[in-house]
C-alpha cells in the first residue's frame, strides 16, 4: 500500500467529521429513533454506513469521471435528491402527535438507508474530498479498499451517536404537543438541507 501514515489519520479525521455532524441521513436517524426505537433503527444505520462505504468505494475505482462526461446526471440526482427529501420532511410534518403510532409505518430498512446515500450530498462530497485529499496520486485497489473498510467501521457507531439521541429524546416527549414541535423541527431541518442541496 501507498499510504502515508498522515494520509491515513487524515481520512480517518475525514470520516468521523462526515459521519458525525447532522446532515439528512443523521436527521432522519434521529427521527426514526424518536418513533420506533434505537433497536429497531440499527438496520438504517447499518444501510446508511454501508451505502457510504460502497460510494467510497466506487468513486475511488472512477465513477466521478462519468459525471465528468455526462454533467447532466449529476444535476438530474442533485434535484431528484432535493425532492425527495422534501418529500420525507412533508411525510414527517405529516406525522401523528403520538411517539409511537398506531399505523403500519416502520423504519427505513437496510437497503432502502444504502440507495439513499445515493442522494445524500454529504456521502458524495464526503468521498470525492477522501479520493481527492486522503489518497496519493497514483493508488491501488488495496488503498481503496482499507478506506472503505475503514469509513464503514468509523461510520457505523458515529451515525449511532444520532440513534442514542433520540432515544434520549423520547424519554421527554411527554405528550402530543411536544411530539408535533420535534416533527416540526425535524421536517424544518430536513427542508433547509434539501434547500442547501439546489443552492450548490
Amino acid at each position: 500500500m501507498s499510504i502515508t501514515a498522515q494520509q491515513l489519520s487524515s481520512f480517518l479525521v475525514l470520516a468521523i467529521v462526515m459521519s458525525v455532524t447532522p446532515g439528512p441521513n443523521n436527521l432522519m436517524v434521529l427521527f426514526s429513533s424518536v418513533r420506533f426505537g434505537p433497536r429497531k433503527t440499527l438496520g438504517h444505520i447499518s444501510g446508511a454506513s454501508a451505502g457510504s462505504a460502497l460510494m467510497l468505494l466506487l468513486v475511488g475505482l472512477g465513477l466521478h469521471e462519468i459525471f465528468t462526461l455526462f454533467p447532466y446526471i449529476q444535476v438530474v440526482m442533485k434535484y431528484s435528491g432535493a425532492a425527495y427529501i422534501l418529500y420525507l420532511s412533508w411525510k414527517i410534518l405529516g406525522s401523528t402527535g403520538e411517539v409511537k403510532s398506531a399505523d403500519t409505518s416502520h423504519p427505513m430498512r437496510f437497503i432502502g438507508a444504502a440507495f439513499f446515500q445515493l442522494i445524500n450530498p454529504k456521502s458524495w462530497i464526503m468521498a470525492s474530498v477522501a479520493i481527492s485529499t486522503c489518497l496519493p496520486s497514483v493508488f491501488s485497489f488495496e488503498d481503496i479498499a482499507l478506506y472503505t473498510v475503514l469509513f464503514a467501521a468509523v461510520s457505523f457507531p458515529c451515525v449511532g451517536i444520532w440513534a442514542w439521541f433520540g432515544a434520549m429524546i423520547k424519554h421527554y416527549l411527554t405528550d402530543a404537543r411536544l411530539v408535533r414541535r420535534f416533527n416540526q423541527s425535524c421536517a424544518g431541518m430536513l427542508a433547509l438541507s434539501a434547500l442547501s442541496m439546489t443552492l450548490f
